[in-house]
């Protein structure tokens, strides 16, 4: 299955932060706007050669300018959603809220870290232990704002897969 996704700058942080970023192999390929480049190069985080930078077509800087003036998005944000719709992307990978919401009103299927590993685990790409023991890691190690009531319940959903 051919799957594009583009993300912002969260999920490439969350994932680096537990060692966890070779996983998006699981996207056949994945593009940031420069906006993102430049927030992840800005927070000292190397980008996997598996990303390509994209730049925006002027079409695609306008919709960014209606993005963040209308919604009141962040920058990077608002470039990433304007490069989905742009590229036709698959997914559309953010820990971001208001980000997640907007990209829903397009039609465009948002996944978060969490979701990241576990669409991962359940392609196998990752053991079962692994992802318990990261999705805690998100909690502990991670710069994502994460409740303890959410990874319980994720680690719970992990342990009663049956793939």
């Amino acid at each position: 299955m051919g799957s594009k996704a583009v993300s912002n700058t969260g999920p490439i942080i969350h994932l680096t932060e537990i060692n966890l970023i070779r996983i998006l192999t699981i996207f056949q390929n994945i593009t940031i706007p420069e906006e993102v480049e430049e927030e992840l190069i800005k927070n000292k985080v190397s980008i996997p050669k598996k990303i390509k930078i994209t730049q925006l077509r002027p079409e695609s800087k306008d919709k960014t300018k209606i993005l963040t003036n209308e919604y009141n998005l962040d920058l990077g944000e608002a470039e990433a959603i304007s490069l989905a719709l742009q590229e036709k992307s698959d997914y559309f990978l953010t820990d971001d809220l208001g980000a997640r919401q907007i990209a829903k009103e397009y039609n465009i299927e948002t996944h978060g870290t969490i979701g990241i590993i576990l669409r991962a685990f359940k392609k196998g790409l990752i053991s079962r232990e692994i992802t318990i023991e990261k999705i805690k890691e998100l909690k502990t190690n991670s710069s994502l704002f994460i409740t303890q009531d959410l990874i319980s319940e994720v680690v719970e959903s992990v342990k009663n897969f049956r793939g």
